[in-house]
């Protein structure tokens, strides 16, 4: 009877975390889906990086416990089983067929994850969940990054009428007014009739670097202004800077969804590292507060050992 009550009591724990695991999931997923509609891929602002640290970490806390704690073999596949369906079900706004294929993928490596944390783990003498548990908060953290990418990847027909050229210039908007005020500082507004670019490449080398950067390595040599203020002369370098942009880049356009994605996937795994140093750090005071409640117990066992011998 008190062995049967035990188990009762870890089925009701274990339940709890899974269920926390599932809210957690719905809102990291949350998260994932407002940065991929924003489109704000490469600015990672406060509304979206510190709830997605968050809730991150609060992730990898339940999957470092729960997956030192799997007694029997099919209990390794519940938390891949939730992240596969959570997946396809946020993957499947976009596209079926590839949702599938991308939420089967992304559940398998995390299943990997936790089976060589399970072998790791049986292997110590002591409990070290920071030591063993690295396995799977590094592949969930890779999955996250994985499912984002993804995502981004299949949103083809928004990021592919991203205007990347108006984005090019708006990031040189503050260099671009500094070089026309120094430019043309000695002269009044009523004198300036024209804009000379080969002068701008001269006073601020900064702005060719970006426009090269972007294959663009000739402007017009003169620019007509309609109005004779500065804020008219940055825009007017603005909408041609956007223009040339858009033209030299219009036969690469196929290529941009993948890399985009790449771009994403590689932007937050260089997040996730931070997130990570952080849950490493605090994985083993988690479980301290754990074990104090009475929500973990420490049980020592006597186990076979295999060694080789002549």
């Amino acid at each position: 009877m008190e062995n049967a009550g035990l188990d009762k009591n870890s089925i009701i724990k274990k339940s709890f975390l899974y269920v926390v695991f599932v809210v957690e999931i719905i809102f990291l997923f949350t998260a994932v889906e407002g940065f991929v509609k924003n489109q704000r891929y490469f600015s990672l602002s406060p509304d979206f990086a510190i709830p997605f640290a968050l809730i991150s970490l609060l992730t990898l806390w339940t999957i470092g416990v729960f997956s030192q704690t799997l007694n029997k073999k099919w209990e390794i596949l519940i938390a891949p089983a939730i992240l596969f369906i959570s997946s396809f079900v946020f993957l499947s706004k976009f596209k079926i067929i590839e949702a599938l294929l991308g939420a089967t993928l992304i559940s398998l490596y995390l299943l990997y994850s936790i089976q060589r944390t399970k072998d790791l783990s049986e292997s110590l003498v002591k409990v070290k969940i920071r030591y063993s548990g690295k396995n799977v908060a590094k592949g969930f953290l890779l999955a996250v990054s994985a499912l984002t990418a993804l995502s981004v990847y299949l949103t083809s027909a928004n990021v592919s009428s991203l205007d990347i050229g108006k984005w090019a210039a708006d990031m040189m908007e503050k260099p671009l007014k500094d070089a026309v005020e120094k430019e043309y500082e000695k002269e009044t507004p009523e004198e300036i009739k024209s804009l000379n670019l080969n002068s701008l490449k001269e006073s601020s080398p900064q702005i060719v670097a970006v426009l090269n950067s972007f294959g663009i390595n000739e402007m017009p040599a003169n620019i007509a202004l309609p109005e004779s203020t500065t804020e008219s002369i940055t825009g007017t370098i603005k909408n041609s800077i956007s223009s040339q942009v858009n033209k030299a880049i219009e036969p690469y356009k196929k290529f941009l969804n993948p890399t985009l994605a790449l771009l994403v996937f590689g932007l937050l795994q260089i997040y996730n590292s931070v997130i990570y140093f952080i849950y490493s750090n605090t994985i083993s005071i988690f479980v301290a507060f754990l074990k104090k409640t009475g929500f973990l117990k420490i049980k020592t066992v006597t186990v076979e050992k295999e060694i080789l011998n002549i």
